[in-house]
């Protein structure tokens, strides 16, 4: 009798997870995230109306072009642990985003386009779970002047304002850097998923500013976050190289940074 209980509460057991598991729905809310191979934001919006989003923010230029791609409840099929949405980007295109579950919130992300049988585009992300409004926006709202003002600017190379990606605390975020022939200069960085506007800074004055060839070298005022910042020129347009602190005498919270020039206006 024992071992048909045991047996009874172990089949009845296996029955629900696979029903839950088979039965994956995804959640109503916003999620974010960066491509880097592309830098792109990307925001995935699910509605309780069925009427879905998934949004690309182009991070060169300032954030301020974006596509917006439409779904519904019937371009979404979850089997077991992941959900697979099936959108149209062009009349030819097909792309799939693949997500599965990630720690409590988050999501990791498959992401691949299709021409005919063909696949040509494939890339992975996280996309974090934002309960306020996406990191794009709430840039552009505080921070949208620096681009504006930047646009009006014809600095001489390398100076001017650089925008981008950083691998910060094993994640890539949104960076803005600053970089100024006569006055203080920053590097930024904006932290993904946060309610509030997470803007995390080390400044730096024109004098701590060494160039040397393509080779640029700034110490900053930030003790923890982006002490010592090394790029190397790519292009006229792009910068990229790493930034650490130094704890103890040793170089610590190191990380990659890639940033293209915010260019005048009249250049674009």
């Amino acid at each position: 009798m024992r071992i048909f209980l045991l047996l009874f509460f172990v089949a009845l057991f296996s029955l629900n997870s696979h029903s839950i598991a088979s039965t994956l729905e995804l959640p109503t809310g916003l999620w974010e995230g960066i491509s880097e191979d592309g830098l792109t934001f990307r925001l995935l919006q699910i509605n309780e109306s069925g009427e879905h989003s998934f949004y690309e923010v182009a991070i060169l230029g300032g954030l301020k072009r974006a596509r917006r791609t439409p779904f519904t409840n019937d371009d979404i099929a979850c089997i077991e642990n992941r959900c697979t949405i099936k959108t149209i980007i062009e009349s030819d295109v097909t792309r799939t985003i693949t997500l599965s579950p990630y720690l409590d919130t988050d999501l990791n992300v498959l992401e691949s386009s299709f021409k005919g049988n063909e696949s040509y585009i494939s890339r992975t992300y996280q996309l974090i779970k934002q309960e306020a409004k996406s990191t794009p926006r709430k840039f552009l709202e505080k921070r949208g002047q620096l681009i504006a003002n930047a646009e009006q600017n014809t600095t001489e190379h390398p100076f001017g304002t650089w925008i981008g990606v950083m691998q910060y605390l094993d994640r890539p975020e949104l960076a803005l850097l600053q970089l100024n022939q006569d006055e203080q200069g920053s590097l930024r960085v904006y932290r993904k998923g946060s309610k509030t506007f997470n803007e995390v800074q080390s400044s730096f004055s024109a004098n701590n500013i060494s160039i040397d060839g393509k080779v640029i070298e700034i110490e900053a005022s930030h003790t923890t976050f982006a002490s010592n910042i090394i790029l190397f020129v790519q292009t006229d347009n792009m910068i990229s190289g790493y930034t650490y602190a130094i704890h103890k005498g040793y170089p610590a919270a190191m990380g990659a940074i890639k940033l293209y020039r915010i260019e005048p206006a009249q250049a674009q």
